[in-house]
């Protein structure tokens, strides 16, 4: 692909993340998309062959990288051979690549509000293939890896665990998201930080701090539910 080709292509997947969260699939049109990224309405087809293959591409983008981040992060603490790895430092490899994948990447926040809206749409408009390629390699890697620290978990519990967490991963997300889409000046982020601080930090504290809570909180919980059998 030559250099002016790929750089169009680019400019399409960017437009298309931007626009399709905030506004959703449906309501963007193809000539919005080409007006957005500055190219002719006709790369669209040729470079994507339709909107619903560039939807698709845009999540693939992203997603691979955070899917591979995500299992390297696991692979890492569960071959730690210094100590047995528990149930904190599992969640916390999941909850941390999460959070740099999207805070902690430039259109991030985007990303994770066009996921958010796709899975609340009545229409998905995303292929089975992505959550068998993407989504369910992290998800049975993670809860293979709960269950190994923490044998008495049920896959049917594993389930509401892992609901439970990437729930909390997206609520702060969206609290990030919400504040950077006011100007930093604004009195909407000056009500925000006063309600909740930690929006006041710079992004690679505020993702420490949030990693931190998410981790400590579902591990507390983890443990009350479902504690550790003795031998």
């Amino acid at each position: 692909m030559s250099e002016e080709k790929h750089e169009t292509k680019e400019k399409l997947l960017d437009a298309a993340e931007s626009l399709f969260a905030s506004k959703g699939f449906d309501d963007v049109s193809v000539r919005e998309l080409a007006a957005a990224a500055h190219v002719n309405v006709a790369a669209v087809n040729y470079h994507f062959q339709g909107k619903e293959n560039l939807f698709h591409q845009v999540i693939m983008r992203r997603f691979v990288v955070q899917r591979d981040r995500s299992l390297e992060a696991l692979e890492e603490v569960l071959g730690n051979t210094r100590e047995k790895p528990g149930v904190a430092s599992v969640i916390k490899a999941l909850v941390e690549e999460y959070l740099k994948g999207t805070l902690g990447s430039p259109g991030g926040s985007s990303f994770m509000m066009l996921l958010a809206r796709e899975m609340h749409s009545r229409h998905s408009h995303s292929s089975s293939a992505f959550f068998k390629e993407m989504v369910m390699p992290i998800f049975r890697a993670y809860s293979t890896a709960l269950m190994d620290v923490r044998p008495c978990l049920q896959q049917d519990q594993i389930n509401w665990v892992m609901a439970s967490i990437i729930g909390q991963i997206h609520h702060f997300v969206a609290r990030w998201h919400k504040k950077t889409s006011f100007d930093e000046e604004s009195d909407e982020v000056q009500i925000l930080i006063s309600v909740f601080p930690a929006l006041g930090q710079p992004i690679e504290e505020y993702i420490r701090l949030v990693t931190d809570h998410i981790t400590a909180f579902s591990t507390a919980a983890i443990d009350s539910l479902y504690p550790e059998v003795t031998p």
